[in-house]
């Protein structure tokens, strides 16, 4: 469900649903109370404001819906225009804003250099030199997701757009538990799920000095088998398990001055891709790679902020570290048949097979100091300053068990490719934003952001195909990258009453360039450049029917220049080019409200046409062209969702239930039908289902996720580029059926 007020009921009936609720036996129920409307506050703007104040398209969920969701997938499901390309747990699922998204829809080990949509948590960026592991949405307050570029405030790789989690703080006034425990079996898993945490909260000094202690743990299932392994036959080999750890203290010194830090650890194990190939097995849930390919990574968060309050304004001192290792194997046989299309060469070798090992690590620094005025007065300013240092390094090995042997070379390591490659990035910036009221209905902002960054980055390749011994000579090339620039922002609204507004917003975002690892003598796609987008939109925030009803729209249109696609070079290399450029409009709607005072419904609907804007023949330099018009790949041009919820009180329980139905079109893998690994994804439909029962401190429930068990393909490596056997569909989780288990103090 959205963060949306619970709204009075209307005097009117809406729907004949309302009818059939009102058969339930109504002998053992109490009175219904009228319930109390609830604000929807969001700080995407680096200050607290409500929904109604905020020019711009932002979607929160709340802390209760989020107690049904298993991940940034399902957040996807309540969001227009938000885009998952779900993976599962071993990969970095990409994040796509409005279409923003110009890479195959492929294997996405890596993730790439950062994506179009940047992550937050709390203050601390997530993005690092790839894509930041899935976060967990344990005892959260919140999740905003920010549609559009958010280049003023947040600078580098929000191009698309912007999710921030908000974690819950220590309660300073009150100590409490809560132990919570879900046990559940997939369809087509041989054991059961589990997912158990531990929130503790406990104020050491009576509104002053508090701590709040979250411990987590959850074990999934694989569905997904293996009887081809070169070791034996395997089942449910894409099972995982995450464990999360994170306390939190808050100082509140005085009324003016608050110190609050927090340090969030966070493991994953899993075993393999939540991928099958049914074209090649003839069964929906198998797969035949040759290797197991497990993912381990490790997150750490660290973060200080000072707060102080000067009454003519708020400062706010923010201190954070963030650091990653994501170590990877994965079956590379098949992908060799790029390099052997003819089978004379590796497929000579009949015992031929591959696998690669990756170890990618990052370590972010970050300072921002901020200071905001009142929103009190007519005239208000925010102005801030960035710094931060990122250290990245990236090791590569594929290993080719045997072939050096059938070659007659000394060569026990059996290494046929190494690449290495380091950065050193160091990022300040200056921003502020200034809005005004030329009446009390209407305001005028603008904002800006001056930054700068300094990348030192050195990249090591070698292919020791006929070099006996392990000495690797590795061919390095260090490089530099400077760039600056300014990025602007400016926003109007008009309130035509204090629940109805509209407002305009021209915003602009920005992606930094950087260098590909690929061999020295590569000169001309050795560097690529940075990629800008402006966003024009026009949207409203508006209650209705004495804010019974919520109604959020927005019209939008992207320009997209120097749009970053990764490509291959020199019929061999993967590389990071630069195409021309690329738009995106369309239209989002979100609409929430009460129809009865037990009975809630949401819906959301997105339309994007996203697609490139110019031709550029060769892009690649392997004769690939690619066209003005071809749409996008990774994001549907429609999806939808909707939901309804239903509270009830008997005697001195509550029941709780909720269905919620979410729709996605049909997706393309790659720009065209002319490049390899292109496909059209079908849409799928999925519902879920929960309901509890509270009593006292505890609350029973169960649920079903993917009730019709959809087969959703979110990702696809096709036939064409990497054989029968290579090819495989990334798939959703089929149906999870579960109860739940609840204790507060």
């Amino acid at each position: 469900m959205l963060t949306t007020p619970h709204l009075t009921a209307p005097r009117f009936r809406l729907h004949p649903l309302c009818y059939l609720f009102s058969l339930i036996p109504s002998f053992a129920l109490a009175e219904p109370t009228m319930p109390q409307m609830e604000e929807i506050t969001v700080t995407a703007s680096k200050r607290e404001q409500s929904l109604n104040e905020f020019s711009g398209s932002v979607t929160a969920i709340n802390a209760d819906s989020l107690d049904f969701s298993s991940g940034i997938h399902d957040i996807a499901r309540l969001v227009p225009g938000f885009a998952v390309l779900e993976t599962g747990p071993r990969d970095s699922s990409s994040l796509i804003i409005r279409g923003l998204r110009v890479d195959d829809v492929g294997e996405n080990d890596l993730g790439g250099d950062g994506g179009s949509v940047a992550s937050y948590v709390d203050n601390i960026p997530l993005q690092g030199y790839f894509l930041p592991p899935a976060f967990s949405l344990k005892d959260l307050e919140r999740v905003e997701v920010l549609r559009g570029p958010q280049g003023t405030l947040y600078g580098n790789s929000s191009i698309g757009g912007l999710v921030r989690y908000i974690t819950a703080k220590p309660d300073l006034s009150k100590s409490s538990l809560t132990a919570s425990m879900n046990v559940s079996q997939t369809k087509e898993s041989d054991d059961l799920n589990y997912d158990t945490d531990l929130v503790i909260n406990a104020p050491l000094i009576n509104d002053t000095l508090g701590v709040r202690l979250m411990l987590g743990k959850t074990e999934n299932q694989g569905f997904i088998d293996n009887p081809y392994l070169l070791s034996g036959a395997q089942k449910d080999i894409n099972d995982d398990e995450t464990e999360q750890a994170r306390v939190s203290v808050l100082w509140q010194a005085s009324e003016v001055f608050s110190l609050a830090g927090s340090y969030h650890y966070q493991k994953s194990e899993v075993g393999d891709r939540q991928a099958t190939n049914e074209n090649f097995t003839g069964d929906k849930y198998t797969v035949a790679s040759r290797y197991r390919q497990p993912m381990e990574g490790e997150l750490e968060l660290l973060s200080l902020d000072a707060d102080y309050d000067f009454q003519w304004a708020n400062l706010t001192v923010s201190v954070s570290r963030y650091e990653y290792d994501n170590i990877k194997a994965a079956d590379q046989t098949d992908i060799y048949t790029l390099y052997d299309p003819a089978g004379e060469f590796y497929f000579q070798y009949e015992d031929f097979s591959a696998i690669s090992a990756s170890d990618v690590t990052v370590d972010k620094d970050n300072l921002e100091v901020r200071l905001v005025s009142p929103d009190t007065q007519a005239l208000r300013w925010l102005v801030g300053a960035f710094y931060s240092t990122d250290d990245a390094a990236l090791r590569r090995a594929d290993i080719v068990p045997g072939f050096a042997d059938f070659l007659g070379l000394n060569r026990p390591d059996d290494i046929d490719l190494y690449e290495f490659q380091t950065e050193d990035l160091k990022e300040r910036s200056v921003y502020g934003e200034l809005a005004y009221d030329l009446t009390p209905k209407w305001e005028v902002l603008v904002g800006v952001r001056s930054f700068k960054y300094e990348d030192e980055y050195t990249s090591c390749y070698v292919f020791p195909l006929f070099i006996d011994g392990t000495d690797l000579p590795l061919e390095c090339v260090e490089n530099d990258d400077d760039h600056d620039g300014t990025l602007g922002k400016f926003s109007t609204k008009y309130q035509f009453t204090p629940e109805q507004n509209i407002y305009l917003t021209i915003a602009e975002g920005y992606r930094r360039g950087g260098a590909n690892p690929i061999p020295a003598d590569i000169e001309q796609y050795r560097i690529y450049d940075p990629d800008t987008s402006v966003n024009y939109e026009l949207g409203s925030h508006s209650y209705f029917f004495d804010k019974q009803l919520r109604i959020s729209a927005a019209l939008f249109y992207i320009d997209w220049e120097d749009i970053q696609i990764t490509g291959v070079v020199e019929q061999t290399y993967g590389a990071i080019l630069n195409a021309k450029g690329a738009r995106s409009k369309g239209v989002e709607l979100e609409v929430a409200g009460d129809v009865t005072d037990r009975l809630s419904m949401w819906a959301n609907f997105s339309y994007t046409n996203a697609e490139l804007t110019e031709d550029v023949n060769n892009f690649n330099g392997w004769g690939e062209n690619i066209y003005a018009g071809d749409r996008l790949p990774g994001s549907p041009e429609q999806q939808w969702g909707v939901g309804v919820d239903y509270t009830q009180s008997i005697k001195n329980a509550r029941l709780d239930a909720g269905l919620s139905v979410a729709r996605i079109d049909e997706i393309y893998t790659v720009l065209n039908d002319e490049l390899a690994n292109y496909d059209r994804l079908d849409g799928f439909t999925t519902a879920n289902a929960r309901i509890s029962l509270s009593f006292d401190q505890w609350r029973l429930g169960a649920f079903v996720n993917n009730i019709s068990n959809s087969r959703g393909i979110t990702g696809k490596r096709t036939a064409e580029l990497y054989g029968e056997r290579g090819q495989f569909e990334y798939i959703t989780r089929p149906r999870t059926i579960g109860v739940s288990l609840r204790y507060r103090y």
